[in-house]
């Protein structure tokens, strides 16, 4: 009886799973991340979104995606990304952030679910009638969840040398934050389908988080009380100013509230960053009888015949 059972849902499932076979696609991503936190920028104290995007910032971002389409014009894809994102006051034209002279990095590790909306499709791209190449391009909103653990560079005392240094554990601000952080990704894309086989796509993708962390910097410097508790490498990471060399430091010389509970950063505004990303993926097509009534070739039976129905790519 339980082998009767178990060849009974095998034969029910079977023809669905070789259907569904034909709504998947998987593959490659690779491109660029940058970073939009309150290290670094332009000239501007404290722009919004892009305008306060620094170019000489970018790192990249390979990963691997999965995506399956629900139903036209509805597909869901799950991303799984490595990013740096990089930040350096040195870099800003800001008198006052190149005083305060503060840098991290933080290579994120992060997944993401998000469903998608093809609100333009091309089924048969040149009218061959063939249905073998077509176009997509949608929008999209999803969660996410990422560890990220930002880094800074210096050469602090009782450390190991000029190198990068572990930001999290010595709450230069007094507080402590999670690794473990969720977002928000919202973008756009599209894809070209090749012979019903290869995708290639690009993806704009802004990710809100809620954290203000990604560069451990957010609200004030710590009191001078609580400066004096730390140990030399909390303090080094914590109030950088001292550490700009002589001939900047003279240039700077209205810009010394830097310490002692001044502001340090801005905790309005959660830190997030935005990927410009490449993908290149296979689709798995489906082989039963029900796939090639609905989606057969111009050859059926011996017969030449035009297939003129919406292709589902």
């Amino acid at each position: 009886m339980r082998k009767i059972t178990i060849i009974l849902c095998l034969s029910l499932l079977a023809p669905s799973w070789a259907f569904s076979q034909y709504y998947w696609d998987y593959g490659v991503r690779a491109g660029v991340a940058n970073s939009l936190t309150d290290i670094g920028g332009l000239q501007k104290t404290a722009q919004p979104w892009v305008l306060d995007m620094k170019l000489q910032e970018t790192r990249w971002n390979p990963g691997i995606y999965v995506r399956y389409k629900i139903r036209d014009p509805f597909s869901i894809e799950a991303d799984f990304d490595y990013l740096r994102l990089e930040g350096a006051d040195s870099l800003s034209t800001n008198p006052g952030r190149r005083g305060r002279n503060l840098n991290f990095k933080n290579d994120i590790f992060q997944l993401t679910v998000k469903g998608e909306w093809a609100f333009y499709e091309n089924p048969d791209l040149g009218n061959t009638y063939r249905y073998q190449n077509s176009f997509s391009s949608y929008l999209f909103l999803g969660i996410s969840v990422m560890y990220q653990d930002p880094y800074g560079w210096g050469n602090p005392p009782g450390g190991h040398g000029l190198d990068w240094y572990n930001l999290q554990p010595l709450h230069t601000e007094g507080k402590s934050y999670s690794v473990i952080q969720p977002g928000i990704p919202v973008g756009a894309g599209f894809n070209f389908t090749i012979n019903k086989t290869y995708r290639i796509g690009f993806d704009l993708t802004w990710t809100e988080t809620f954290t203000d962390y990604l560069d451990d910097v957010s609200g004030k410097y710590v009191t001078a009380a609580q400066y004096a508790a730390m140990s030399p490498q909390q303090q080094y990471f914590s109030d950088r100013y001292n550490q700009i060399p002589g001939a900047l430091a003279a240039d700077l010389p209205k810009f010394n509230n830097y310490g002692d509970g001044q502001k340090r950063g801005d905790p309005t505004n959660h830190d997030s960053f935005i990927t410009a990303v490449g993908t290149f993926g296979y689709v798995i097509r489906g082989r039963s009888n029900l796939y090639r009534s609905h989606y057969g070739g111009l050859f059926s039976k011996g017969k030449y015949r035009i297939r003129r129905r919406r292709a589902k790519f």
